[in-house]
């Protein structure tokens, strides 16, 4: 999940990077036997509001296969969950059995060492779930935390506006049609191409548009590439073109006046997960059906890739945990099983990691509200396709925050592209002692 009520949570988290190491020792692995309907346990399992409703959706399947095993959540805001998972780690004390975890903040509980092995358990689904959700659980070749739901991302786009600009969204297959697109919609419609505030930009689409390309803040070793790879300055170039020439929306995500350019059609497109989807259809524009159509990124070159990421979530197991079969019962049951992960996609519309789900006939029915079109058959074979990239790594708070400072800076033309980069390289290399 990439949830749109936590994305100010990023400036809160920072102040709460994880440092140093906790646990003590070799992590404990969970025991490898499954566990059967005679296992037992009361597990406290922490997350959000809508993690949890989504996990409860399929609990009383879960109470008739595990009848001794009972469930308690805990439910905070992000920001506080992993405020509290912090504290229990670094006190050795006080942690849930199971929790979720977005991948964005995964791989520094996994550098903590507060996480059970779950490396045996998980080898049967690794096959099963989306090659690039491993890559943040994984450290040192042992896996810590078993995939959820995926974010592929593509671009939601107003049938309205584009009919009235006279834009076919298929005629739109590079950037630069993106691009030539955006000025004739603001010429004809009046209508911004995207929400993209300049002082309170949180560089999310930039990660997003890198990601495309399998670039993120570091390479496959672990080095800072944001002022070495020649296709970085590229992409922030290409955004700077729609802040200089009045082509973006300048307001602040998941705040009022952004909410009501949404819903009121006063922005033609918005790149974005397929959670974004959920949003349109429960508060932002609720009684929008046939307002909104999706299609796949453009691409920077001919064959280049169309898919990306924003978001995604896992169930975690605690070490400190003294139930982690009953833990592990729970995690399969919910997170393994196709018709688990397929009752709770149609009921809360989380897009499953699990891919054996991808054959059942709900992917290619059409959707009402995105006006028959076959929106989850489409994120389908984006999600197939992600690549690889450096962004979310252990330090991937610090360095998202330390980027959009130097993007806002470059939004408001306080600086070039090139200089943005540059300090925000340096920045990085500064905290994180990376090359």
């Amino acid at each position: 999940m990439r949830r749109g009520w936590s994305r100010g949570a990023l400036w809160l988290v920072l102040a709460l990077m994880l440092t140093g190491c906790v646990g003590g020792g070799e992590p404990e692995q969970v025991s490898t036997p499954r566990p059967g309907a005679e296992t037992k346990g009361q597990l406290t399992v922490w997350g959000w509001d809508a993690a949890i409703k989504s996990l409860k959706v399929v609990d009383a399947d879960f109470r008739q296969a595990y009848p001794n095993v009972t469930v308690k959540y805990v439910a905070k805001p992000p920001a506080d969950t992993y405020r509290n998972i912090q504290l229990a780690l670094s006190a050795g004390s006080g942690a849930p059995d199971v929790s979720v975890i977005e991948d964005s903040h995964l791989a520094q509980f996994v550098k903590l060492g507060g996480l059970a092995d779950v490396t045996d358990l998980v080898k049967p689904y690794t096959g099963q779930v989306n090659a690039y959700r491993w890559k943040p659980a994984t450290r040192d070749g042992r896996v810590y935390a078993m995939p959820w739901d995926s974010g592929p991302v593509a671009v939601f786009y107003r049938r309205d506006v584009f009919s009235k600009a006279g834009i076919d969204p298929e005629s739109i297959r590079t950037w630069d049609d993106y691009y030539r697109a955006a000025k004739v919609i603001k010429q004809r419609t009046g209508v911004p191409m995207w929400p993209q505030p300049k002082a309170r930009n949180d560089a999310r689409l930039l990660e997003m548009l890198l990601w495309q390309q399998g670039l993120g803040y570091v390479d496959a070793q672990g080095n800072v590439i944001l002022d070495k790879d020649p296709r970085v300055q590229r992409t922030l170039e290409f955004m700077g073109r729609f802040w200089r020439e009045d082509l973006s929306l300048d307001a602040e995500w998941w705040q009022d006046a952004w909410y009501k350019a949404l819903g009121s059609g006063k922005v033609a497109t918005i790149p974005e997960a397929v959670w974004m989807g959920t949003f349109f259809r429960d508060f932002i524009d609720p009684k929008g059906t046939g307002h909104w159509g999706v299609f796949k990124l453009p691409v920077w070159e001919p064959g280049g890739s169309q898919a990306s990421n924003d978001g995604g979530s896992t169930l975690a197991i605690f070490e400190q945990s003294k139930q982690k079969d009953a833990a592990w019962a729970y995690v399969e049951y919910h997170l393994t099983r196709a018709e688990s992960q397929l009752k709770i996609y149609e009921k809360t519309d989380i897009f499953p990691a699990l891919e054996t789900t991808y054959q059942d006939p709900f992917f290619q029915q059409p959707s009402e509200y995105f006006g028959g079109q076959k929106v989850r058959e489409l994120f389908v074979d984006v999600v197939r396709n992600i690549p690889e990239a450096g962004v979310y790594t252990s330090e991937y708070q610090e360095m998202n925050a330390l980027m959009a400072s130097q993007v806002q800076s470059f939004a408001l033309g306080k600086q070039s592209a090139q200089q943005a980069l540059a300090k925000a390289a340096a920045a990085i290399r500064s905290r994180t002692s990376r090359a």
